[in-house]
């Protein structure tokens, strides 16, 4: 009984955040207090503990001070005009250079980092030049999310998936790098088919876009945020070597960019955190924790197992589809933690057929990863880059027009990656 009440209270949660009648930090938060009032969680007291993953939370949090502070130092605008002068007044090579370093930083770096760093360097430039902002907006979201199925540390559930198939960083680049390359390749050049209008546009006149030089006008924080932001990146990349998480890492560049740069001004930084959604998040993870306590996704688990009727090729594909179609509306971290038991315990089932487990992880893995591109809730990267687009252009991309473009890119990139299993696995 409670696996379908946790089940229609997300269908309808899922509905009304699609239709945006309602603001979805209150329908979020609503269906998770409806589900804690009505039976769902066997103990309501774990769901701090077992289900809102506070790490993300407060990785958010940390980035958000961050770069609403070393922001006001001129540093995304300096990088921007860069940027724009390196493309030439060519705004589809400026859209290939922004995509591209997206794509490279979200193989090393958490997507949440990389974006929350990018998009408001891309929104600058957009502003200054008078350019619609949502190709390049979407185009780096999407990247995100290809980039970070790249590497063993680029996505969680890859380090999760690498930890309990003993797979290496080498491992995930080698066997998922060249497909994830033309993937990258190919959805891109549906969005610059798709935008073309936009991207197509010359600005010739790069010289009268220019943003200013920071250092004119306040070099020591402008050099303080530079330093810091190279801090920030190389304690991210070696976040496993240090065993510090990454919000405690957030929050340390957090702080000392507010002791640094505006000690006196720490009421406006708070200020700009997105409470909104920050509190979407805590409501979407109680949501998709209601389904994992009620053995909903378990259910799906097994009946993968049932529909593959010990066929290798069937377990490969439906476990890339059915990763894939399911991250796109359930987080795929709590989505990867169920399946990967599932994974494990084949080879007990069969141990002739599942010998090599190897091709099903790098298809739990693709589709666990690529499948947050198809909603807007999909990944943590997309609600992110979304917020901000929304806060800082008049243009905010609604729940559905993203889902278009989405799921347009999500099927043709498992498309390419069941191709790609097929042939070399």
């Amino acid at each position: 009984m409670h696996e379908l009440f946790a089940v229609v209270i997300f269908v309808i949660a899922y509905a009304l955040i699609v239709t945006e009648k309602i603001n979805r930090t209150i329908v979020a938060l609503l269906a998770a207090v409806i589900m804690v009032f009505f039976g769902v969680f066997s103990d309501p007291t774990q769901i701090f503990g077992e289900y809102i993953d506070f790490n993300t939370i407060f990785l958010l949090m940390g980035m958000m001070i961050f770069v609403s502070i070393i922001k006001k130092s001129g540093i995304f605008e300096y990088l921007g005009t860069i940027a724009l002068n390196l493309s030439k007044g060519s705004l589809l090579r400026l859209y290939i250079y922004l995509t591209t370093i997206v794509a490279l930083v979200s193989s090393v770096l958490d997507n949440v980092t990389t974006i929350l760093v990018i998009v408001p360097i891309t929104l600058a430039v957009c502003d200054t030049i008078e350019v619609d902002p949502t190709p390049f907006v979407l185009g780096e979201i999407f990247s995100s999310n290809i980039g970070g199925a790249s590497s063993l540390i680029g996505d969680p559930p890859n380090i999760m998936i690498g930890s309990a198939g003993d797979l290496s960083f080498t491992d995930f680049l080698v066997n998922l790098g060249p497909v994830l390359l033309i993937i990258f390749l190919v959805s891109n050049a549906m969005l610059i088919f798709l935008f073309r209008k936009i991207l197509f546009q010359k600005k010739k006149d790069v010289n009268s876009f220019h943003m200013g030089n920071p250092l004119k006008h306040n070099k020591r924080n402008f050099m303080i945020s530079v330093y810091l932001l190279i801090i920030t990146v190389v304690l991210f990349v070696l976040q496993e070597a240090i065993h510090v998480p990454s919000s405690m890492i957030a929050i340390l560049a957090a702080m000392l960019a507010a002791l640094l740069i505006k000690p006196t001004d720490i009421e406006k930084s708070f200020s700009k955190i997105e409470w909104t959604t920050l509190l979407f998040f805590v409501g979407l993870f109680i949501m998709v924790g209601g389904l994992e306590e009620t053995g909903v996704l378990d259910q799906l688990a097994n009946l993968m197992l049932t529909l593959s009727k010990g066929s290798f090729r069937t377990s490969e594909i439906l476990f890339l589809n059915v990763s894939g179609f399911a991250s796109a509306f359930v987080d795929n971290i709590p989505y990867t933690a169920t399946m990967i038991p599932i994974v494990e315990s084949m080879q007990k089932i069969n141990p002739v057929v599942y010998a090599n487990l190897n091709p099903i992880w790098w298809a739990l893995s693709l589709g666990a990863c690529l499948g947050g591109n198809g909603t807007a809730i999909g990944a943590s990267a997309n609600v992110v880059g979304l917020a901000i687009l929304k806060k800082s252009s008049n243009k905010p991309l609604k729940f559905i027009t993203f889902m278009g473009y989405g799921m347009l890119v999500l099927i043709v990139s498992l498309l390419i990656a069941s191709a790609y299993l097929m042939i070399f696995f």
